[in-house]
């Protein structure tokens, strides 16, 4: 019988899971890291992203004041 990628999947991650805690390594353990990482990283995004947001601002407003202090540039 064909088995479906998501059944072929968790087979194969029970494997590899009880490989790993036959060795002492918790896999329960690495999970909470990596899932702790990821979170940090989704935050580290979206603080990057508040960053650019402000930085485009800021370029706006001096490119806003040089053409306002350029004479013959204020429109």
């Amino acid at each position: 019988m064909n088995e479906t990628g998501g059944g072929l999947l968790r087979r194969t991650a029970r494997r590899v899971r009880r490989r790993f805690d036959r060795h002492g390594t918790s896999i329960r353990r690495l999970e909470a890291e990596l899932r702790e990482e990821r979170e940090r990283v989704t935050r580290l995004e979206a603080e990057l992203d508040e960053l650019r947001r402000d930085s485009l601002r800021v370029a706006e407003l001096v490119d806003f004041v040089e053409r306002s202090l350029t004479p013959g540039g204020a429109d």
